[in-house]
Order: structure tokens, then C-alpha cells, then sequence
């Protein structure tokens, strides 16, 4: 016989996971109908009732069980920062984007890169391909703005999290990023580190965006869908593209700030002025009436008792170009691009400059596969939305794909088009002169095609 109290619990739990939520509707997913196991003995008081609840209603529980706890200033595993530093990193990466240039070129030539050309969603289905149409371009959602925010975000953080709010009704999706300043805390299954089961999520109170966060909400995991880049397996957060970076950057601003202030005091200059037999009151005298330094283009009239003299400071530090270079190979090293994509060209011929493109284009390829993989999430999760509320068939073929603009090597390619140019017209010649047979030389064309082709690696899409 189940408890007399049971309804009014879960009456309980329902307003308690709206209060979490924070919207009227429930998260993606919707409210899952509870498995029920009866007990093997018929007169257990609990005997048939449920003992398993849905992820969000435990998120619930768990955060009234954990209510006026905060987590100890401790890192979640070995591999993380402590919860102070990782805040730390967090704000100085974001100072260092909006305050210096250089900070600032690392993450938009990664995202320019990466998303020049925008991404194409396509599904096989025309009804499949009309609900992610629905959802890409749901002005709630705006994807098109925001997969720049979510791939600029993820290198300058280090990890998005992307919630998703879902109409049971209707299946439509609509989904958030959520500041990862504010995620203090991951909850992982202590048996497996890479499965998150909730996440705590502390902004500060409306309307005082200064004030300490508060002990925040649990959000289920089957609400986020999380990325992250830069860490390590047995890590539960990602770390920024800067964080490497940061002490160089710091380097970097500090010499050339110096080197400001040297150039401007290297074109500054003083008057020594000496007059020969002057007593002290003739000093004085003279002193008040040159209180004012002649201007530029000033003719002075003295006799030969005065003697003026421009004194210039003997700074001595010309050649120092080579240093700031050094420093700024260092950004570029760390950054993973060469050196001329941060405006450093007077070093770099065209033939260096395509050969050292390359490893800076394999590391946008695999951001881009990073990339990818989220949206593919991203867009899975509103399909099945649709296929929940009934708007899709669940055997409908969800089959799609994402597409990005092709990232290639433009000079490697041009070489191989001038050198096919070059062999075919041998092969013609060679024809036309009876040193070959036809048959010949089309055996030797497919044969140099197939060694010089680029091989095509992976699937587009």
C-alpha cells in the first residue's frame, strides 16, 4: 500500500523543480514516467512504490539536501585549478581580450578561421531539415549570431555550457549559454569522472552584477550540453587558449610601454645655460627672467658672458627590436599560430609564410571538429524535442550533417594545379612526337594524379 502522503510529495518535488528551473515549462526531456519495482515481500509498507525519480527531480532533492552549503575551497580533482584560481584565470583572460590587441588577435584569427564562411546544417529528410530550420533561425536561439559566441567563447574560457528550455507542447527549444564564471561547481559520478551529473550554477543577484554570488542553483545534467578544450581526461574543466599565454602577454604590453616612455624622454632636452663671472643674486636674477623655456624657433641675443647648451639624455638603448621579435614568437609559439598572423610580416617571404601555415591551419581543423560535434548535440537534442511532442514520426530518419567551409592549404594546391599544367603538356608533347603511346600517357597522368593528389582525410560533415 503506498503512503497517504505521497501526492502531496510529489506536488512538492514538481513546484520545487519549477522553482529551480525558473520556467513554467519542464527541461529537455520532459517529466519521465518513474520505473516502479515491487517489493518481493506483498506486506512491505512500500511495496510497488517508486524508487526511482527522474534527473530533475533529483537535481531538486539534492539542492534542498545541500541548501546553505558552499563547496570548500578545493579543486575538484588533482587536474583543475581551485575554485578561487580557476575565477581568477576567468577574469584576467577576459580583461586581457578587451584591453590588449594581442589577446585579442589570438581568439578572432582562431574564430575567423574556423567560421569565415559560416556553418550549413542539412538533413536527409526535408521534415527533419524544416524543424532544424525552425529551430536554427528561432529568434530565441539566433544560431547564425550564436555559434561566433559560442566557438569565440569556448577558446577564451576554455568551455561552454549550453542549457536547453523545451515546451512539452510543442517540442520547441530554446537554448542559453551560461556564463562559465558563474559554474562553481560539477558534479561527476564518483565512479566515472568524464559523466557530469549536475552542475552549480551561482550568478549574482539581479540588478548588483558586483555583489558575491550566491550559494546557486543544481541543474540537472540532462538540461547542459558542455564543451571544453584544453584539459586533460581526468580534468572536469577546460582552461582558456590565454592561460598559456597571459604571462608573455604581461611581458609583451610591459616593454612596450617602456619603450614608449624611452623614445618620448630620448627626444626630450634640457638648457644648460652658463654665464661667467655671475654672482649668486646675478643668478637669481637671470633664473627669473627666463621662468619660461624659449619656445621652438626662439632667436636668443646674448653677449659672450652667456654660453647655452641643449643637453639630450644619453639613454643608450637603440637596438632593442630583436627583443620585443622575441617576445612576441613566444605569444605566436603559445598561440599555436606563425608569427605573421600577429601583424609580424617584415620577417616572413611568401614561401615561409605558406610553410608555416600549416600547423596553425591543423589546429583550426581540430577546433573545428570541436565545433562540430557540439552543434551536432546542440541540433540532436531539438530533433528529438520535435520527435517527443509528436511533431516528427519516431521512425523518421534524423540522419544530417554540419558543414563548414573547407579549411586548405591555397598554396600547396596551387603548386600541384601549376605542376599537373606543366606534366600534361609533357605528356602532349611527348604523344605528339611518337614517345608515347596515348594509352601511355594517360596511365602515367592517373598514376601522377593519384601520388600528388591531396589525400582527403575524415568526412565533410
Amino acid at each position: 500500500m503506498a503512503s497517504a502522503t505521497e501526492p502531496a510529495q510529489e506536488q512538492v518535488t514538481k513546484q520545487h523543480v519549477r522553482a529551480v528551473t525558473g520556467r513554467w515549462w519542464w527541461p529537455f526531456g520532459g517529466p519521465a514516467k518513474p520505473r516502479t519495482q515491487p517489493s518481493a515481500d506483498p506486506d512491505e509498507p512500500h511495496a510497488g512504490q517508486q524508487d526511482t525519480a527522474t534527473p530533475v527531480q533529483e537535481a531538486a532533492i539534492h539542492a534542498a539536501e545541500d541548501r546553505g552549503y558552499r563547496t570548500l575551497l578545493s579543486p575538484q580533482t588533482e587536474r583543475d585549478l581551485p575554485p578561487a584560481d580557476r575565477r581568477a584565470l576567468l577574469l584576467e583572460v577576459y580583461e586581457a581580450y578587451l584591453t590588449n590587441p594581442l589577446a585579442h588577435a589570438v581568439i578572432e584569427v582562431g574564430t575567423n578561421f574556423v567560421l569565415g564562411g559560416g556553418v550549413r546544417v542539412v538533413a536527409e529528410d526535408h521534415r527533419v531539415q524544416r524543424i532544424i530550420d525552425d529551430f536554427w533561425q528561432d529568434a530565441d536561439n539566433r544560431m547564425d549570431e550564436r555559434i561566433y559566441a559560442l566557438l569565440t567563447e569556448l577558446a577564451l574560457f576554455g568551455e561552454q555550457f549550453v542549457r536547453f528550455f523545451v515546451d512539452p507542447l510543442t517540442g520547441r527549444t530554446v537554448v542559453r549559454q551560461l556564463d562559465p564564471l558563474y559554474v562553481t561547481e560539477i558534479e561527476t559520478d564518483p565512479e566515472d569522472i568524464e559523466r557530469p551529473l549536475r552542475y552549480r550554477y551561482a550568478p549574482p543577484p539581479a540588478g548588483a552584477p558586483g555583489s558575491p554570488p550566491a550559494d546557486g542553483t543544481w541543474i540537472a545534467a540532462v538540461e547542459i550540453e558542455a564543451a571544453a578544450v584544453n584539459k586533460v581526461s581526468n580534468a572536469t574543466r577546460g582552461r582558456s587558449d590565454l592561460s598559456t599565454l597571459l604571462p608573455w602577454l604581461r611581458r609583451y604590453k610591459d616593454w612596450l610601454t617602456d619603450r614608449v616612455r624611452i623614445n618620448r624622454y630620448k627626444g626630450a632636452f634640457l638648457y644648460d645655460v652658463t654665464i661667467s663671472g655671475a654672482s649668486r643674486a646675478d643668478l637669481a636674477r637671470k633664473r627669473a627672467q627666463m621662468g619660461r623655456p624659449p619656445e621652438p624657433g626662439t632667436v636668443l641675443f646674448h653677449n659672450e658672458s652667456e654660453q647655452w647648451q641643449a643637453v639630450n639624455p644619453q639613454i643608450g638603448a637603440d637596438d632593442v627590436a630583436s627583443d620585443g621579435r622575441a617576445l612576441k614568437l613566444m605569444i605566436a609559439a603559445g598561440a599555436g599560430v606563425p608569427e605573421h598572423f600577429l601583424g609580424e610580416g617584415g620577417h616572413v617571404n611568401r614561401a615561409t609564410a605558406a610553410e608555416m601555415g600549416l600547423p596553425a591551419l591543423k589546429r583550426f581543423q581540430r577546433r573545428q571538429e570541436y565545433l562540430r560535434q557540439l552543434l551536432v548535440r546542440i541540433v540532436r537534442r531539438a530533433i528529438r524535442a520535435r520527435v517527443r511532442a509528436g511533431a516528427l514520426g519516431p521512425r523518421i530518419n534524423q540522419a544530417f550533417r554540419v558543414e563548414f567551409d573547407e579549411l586548405s592549404d591555397t598554396e600547396r594546391s596551387v603548386e600541384l594545379g601549376r605542376a599537373a599544367t606543366s606534366f600534361t603538356t609533357a605528356l602532349g608533347t611527348a604523344v605528339d612526337r611518337g614517345w608515347l603511346e596515348a594509352e601511355q600517357a594517360r596511365r602515367l597522368l592517373l598514376r601522377f594524379l593519384g601520388e600528388a593528389a591531396p589525400e582527403r582525410t575524415g568526412r565533410r560533415g
